[in-house]
């Protein structure tokens, strides 16, 4: 190992501290990326419209039932729109407020050729973990943050956690290049949100 290639891992960990409104963005981002309208959807949408607004001129003459069904269809593919848009992002805000946030402190980090190593302090001692750069299934970058998603084996039974690593942590100590070129290599290209 070169010189050059040592300190791009970390020396001395890094503080690792993870507001309550951090985690509650990162939640919410992730959340509107996996609750995106589909292409099916869309196309339903589009096919009820156009659909309703032919079926209303073609049988005009015959009936005015048409152009009231029309209309009925048109407002409740708004509101299904609005309802999924705006409605349910309020309904899953107001959901996360009701469940506590973990405090995230006194944590230290650091980035290792291996993998991402965690200090803690618990009374006089410290505990030591690392997150092997295999253990980590998916990641996501985003301009704010690094969310790394991972699966450990502890007293024989698998547990999953994350890291929110938020920009302000990318230092020297703690180098952002060095952990994406691992995760790359490791886990492949992030997923964006």
């Amino acid at each position: 190992m070169t010189a050059k290639n040592l300190y791009a891992y970390t020396l001395q960990p890094v503080p690792y501290e993870v507001s309550e409104a951090e985690q509650r963005q990162v939640q919410l981002m992730i959340w509107r990326d996996t609750n995106k309208f589909s292409r099916k959807a869309w196309l339903i949408m589009l096919a009820l419209v156009v659909l309703s607004l032919v079926g209303a001129g073609l049988i005009q003459y015959y009936s005015t039932y048409s152009t009231i069904m029309c209309w009925v269809v048109i407002i409740g593919v708004v509101l299904f729109y609005l309802a999924k848009r705006f409605g349910l992002e309020w309904y899953v805000k107001r959901k996360m407020n009701e469940y506590p946030v973990p405090d995230i402190k006194g944590i230290r980090l650091g980035v290792q050729p291996h993998g991402i190593v965690m200090r803690q302090k618990m009374g006089m001692q410290e505990g030591t973990a690392t997150i092997a750069w295999k253990d980590i299934y998916e990641w996501y970058s985003s301009p704010e943050f690094i969310l790394v998603n991972f699966k450990v084996k502890a007293k024989g039974e698998e547990q999953q956690g994350a890291y929110i690593l938020p920009k302000r942590m990318d230092s020297k100590n703690f180098s952002f290049k060095t952990i994406r070129e691992h995760l790359n290599e490791t886990v492949g290209a992030a997923k964006s949100i």
